[in-house]
């Protein structure tokens, strides 16, 4: 199959595909995070797929709209993912990053459906409900990492003709240890925030920057405040020592300047958002902007780590040209 380019109806397809399912994969994480902090991860009873003993239930109450709200968003977002899946692998096989995408993508959304019905037979233990969020987080980055890389293929299409690299491979190796440092931490973080979430701890938090609140009133509770705010702290100096790093290199890979610019914006930003959640006592518009946040922030992460790797070759060039490899560098 020739490559489909520019406003070819096949190109439309995917690049309306990838947008559709982006903004769907979005709404299921929002919802799914208004599911539990509203308690409604047993609006449909303790059943999978069924809700309350019925597809559709007759029965309707507010935790049951939402549980079943977002067990639809699920289903629909995933026929649409295997849509975008397929036509994207048989369009733009030829990269590597597309391919690799794709598994990620499609593999954590089944994941994270599997956990989630799993969660809701057992009960949903902070355990299942910290990997859950950690799998959704990995979809997410997966489908906005695939619509960066379409929408670069296409652009490199337009221009010139024919399949390019999307990237140089000119990388310092401290910054690329550094991001994928930053990657293990920030995914460790997560879990820690999630499961400081389920257990119901957040609500003891008191203070900011410092914690406040006394042992006697929050318990354990206050050395798990303690130690949230101190890799939300390493987490802010790592981001800038990735920002400092690429200011060396933003001649030659722009990207990875402008990428590390948005990993301080977001971290600063998360940090806002946490003392929003202490003074407002983990109110749900609080904690939707929090780890709304932490989404964004992880996955500009997961770009700076592509952009690290060596790019794939799409055809083996015999000559460069100056051009080519100038285009490389964006």
């Amino acid at each position: 199959m020739q490559i489909p380019r520019g406003k070819s109806p096949y190109a439309v397809v995917i690049r309306v595909l990838s947008v559709v399912t982006l903004i769907g994969l979005f709404a299921i994480n929002i919802v799914g995070f208004i599911d539990t902090e509203t308690g409604s991860a047993f609006g449909c009873g303790t059943q999978w797929p069924l809700c309350h003993g019925a597809i559709i239930p007759s029965v309707w109450g507010l935790h049951t709209i939402i549980e079943f709200m977002h067990r639809a968003l699920v289903a629909v977002v995933t026929i649409l993912l295997l849509g975008l899946a397929v036509t994207a692998w048989v369009a733009y096989r030829q990269w590597r990053e597309v391919k690799v995408l794709i598994l990620i993508s499609v593999g954590f959304v089944f994941v994270q459906a599997a956990l989630g019905a799993i969660g809701v037979v057992y009960g949903d233990p902070p355990a299942f409900l910290a990997s859950h969020f950690g799998c959704s987080l990995l979809a997410f980055a997966g489908v906005v990492l695939l619509f960066i890389v379409l929408r670069k293929i296409n652009r490199t299409m337009v221009e010139y003709e024919r399949p390019m690299p999307l990237h140089s491979d000119a990388v310092d190796p401290r910054f690329r240890f550094w991001v994928w440092f930053s990657l293990v931490y920030i995914y460790l973080a997560m879990y820690v925030g999630a499961y400081i979430s389920s257990v119901g701890a957040g609500d003891q938090f008191r203070g900011w920057p410092f914690p406040t609140e006394s042992y006697s009133a929050a318990h354990a509770a206050l050395y798990l405040d303690w130690l949230h705010r101190s890799i939300a702290l390493g987490l802010v100096l790592l981001m800038l020592r990735l920002f400092f790093l690429a200011r060396g290199m933003r001649k030659d890979r722009p990207d990875l300047m402008v990428a590390s610019v948005w990993t301080v914006v977001f971290v600063l930003a998360q940090a806002v958002s946490g003392a929003l959640l202490v003074f407002s006592h983990v109110s749900l518009w609080a904690f939707l902007l929090h780890v709304s946040i932490i989404s964004f922030l992880f996955t500009a992460l997961c770009y700076l780590g592509m952009q690290t790797l060596r790019a794939s070759n799409p055809v083996k060039l015999t000559v460069s040209r100056p051009a080519d490899l100038g285009h490389a560098k964006a």
